[in-house]
């Protein structure tokens, strides 16, 4: 059972997860619900990539949180139950949804003028094409991404 603290944080990230989820509605994606509890455990785990966001930054940062919605919800579109494992046991498809959550993030930002934002992300994009497990789809889409938002 969780306590009176848990509960107030799991209703502070709803809240903000909540607002993203009627600002991705109004910009037309195609969401899933995510709820709080999803968001946090998807996080539990480490990243194998070596990826070390955590959900504080993600929490704080308008662009990250909107990423991360969008890839549980692409998750949930392949009917995965959304786990901090889900990064080892299906890594193609967790970086398949990434790269959607990724042309999102960017084409929302790039509507409000966060240029900064995404050059700034740019770099992880193009860090990710020295991946050696990368698919030939996955690489695709990330010259694709490159090409689309430089």
């Amino acid at each position: 059972m969780q306590d009176n603290d848990e509960c107030e944080k799991i209703k502070k990230i709803q809240e903000k997860m909540d607002l993203i989820c009627t600002y991705l509605n109004e910009n037309k994606y195609p969401i899933i619900k995510v709820k709080a509890e999803e968001l946090i455990s998807y996080f539990e785990g480490d990243a194998p990539s070596g990826d070390t966001t955590t959900l504080q930054q993600v929490l704080k940062t308008k662009w990250l949180l909107i990423h991360e919605i969008v890839e549980i919800s692409e998750l949930k579109k392949m009917d995965f139950r959304i786990s901090f494992d889900l990064l080892i046991s299906n890594p193609t498809e967790v970086f398949q949804a990434h790269l959607v959550a990724t042309e999102w993030e960017f084409h929302l930002a790039k509507k409000e003028g966060a240029n900064i934002w995404i050059r700034k992300r740019l770099k992880n994009v193009k860090s990710w094409l020295n991946d050696p497990e990368m698919t030939s789809s996955h690489i695709s889409k990330c010259y694709d991404l490159i090409q689309k938002f430089s």
